[in-house]
């Protein structure tokens, strides 16, 4: 079976909802892959590179593909690409999901034929995937690439994905209940504010951004260490750190096992999945 998922915007979603349907089918005991076809710019390689990840799609090519796929029936394929490509694996026999940030925005010539998925107002016709936290999330990687940071502390999260940029309030004492009001969090804070780092490093959050771009207390690696937790070292102060990540929640890619675990949470409900199954 061949599943297409397309869009006519950026940033809708449909990598997210494409892993999403991968999954659904993958955990069922079907045989799964994804495919991620070839389109300008760096968001192929790099969604691509994702869907080759993904231990319930295993197969999956890490680059993406030049060609479209052919339907095998043995296999769910469940391909991201153009609403063009979209059109051709439909002319083929392929069902077809189309993402869209408002109803109004989806592809009238293609809208027929597809199930469409919105992540605007719930509309009579379409399944409404409600914008969420989570999914909007950045990563420690895209955090990085923004301010141009050091990892000074590796940590054992990988590249996790926060839901919340913090900036540490001024003394330890009212930090630690502050810290504990959010989930998910990158805390800024600056190099030599120990006992702010210790406080926020007991709120577990996902990552620390350390400005001022000076090596920190020895007690801050030994604790980030100890927890796990990965920390960057921006060269900048922290109005300046700030201020490079004030875009960072407005390109981020769907990325990791918390946005994946989150979006199949929100389609479960919908129709979406048992419209596919049939």
């Amino acid at each position: 079976m061949l599943i297409a998922v397309t869009s006519a915007e950026t940033g809708a979603g449909k990598t997210g909802v494409a892993a999403a349907i991968a999954r659904h089918f993958g955990y069922a005991g079907k045989a799964t892959r994804l495919v991620r076809t070839a389109s300008e710019g760096p968001g192929a390689s790099a969604d691509a590179a994702y869907f080759g990840s993904l231990f319930f799609a295993p197969g999956s090519s890490t680059a993406p593909a030049t060609d479209l796929p052919a339907d095998d029936a043995a296999t769910v394929t469940v391909v991201e690409c153009t609403v063009e490509q979209a059109k051709a694996l439909a002319a083929a026999g392929a069902k077809v999901v189309l993402v869209a940030k408002t109803k109004a925005a989806a592809v009238k010539d293609l809208s027929p034929a597809a199930t469409i998925v919105t992540r605007g107002p719930a509309a009579a016709g379409v399944i409404n995937l409600a914008d969420d936290r989570t999914l909007n999330g950045f990563s420690l990687s895209e955090a990085m690439a923004l301010t141009n940071a050091e990892l000074i502390v590796e940590g054992d999260k990988g590249d996790p994905t926060c839901d919340y940029l913090v900036i540490a309030p001024i003394g330890s004492d009212a930090g630690q209940p502050y810290f504990r009001r959010f989930q998910a969090m990158a805390v800024v804070v600056r190099f030599d504010k120990t006992d702010m780092h210790l406080a926020a490093l007991a709120a577990d959050p996902e990552c620390l951004i350390l400005t001022g771009g000076r090596r920190p207390s020895d007690y801050l690696f030994d604790a980030a260490s100890a927890r796990g937790v990965p920390v960057l070292l921006s060269r900048t102060d922290t109005e300046n750190t700030v201020i490079a990540l004030e875009t960072v929640f407005d390109n981020t890619r769907f990325r990791g096992e918390r946005k994946l675990d989150r979006i199949s949470e929100l389609l479960a409900p919908t129709s979406l999945f048992a419209t596919l199954d049939a």
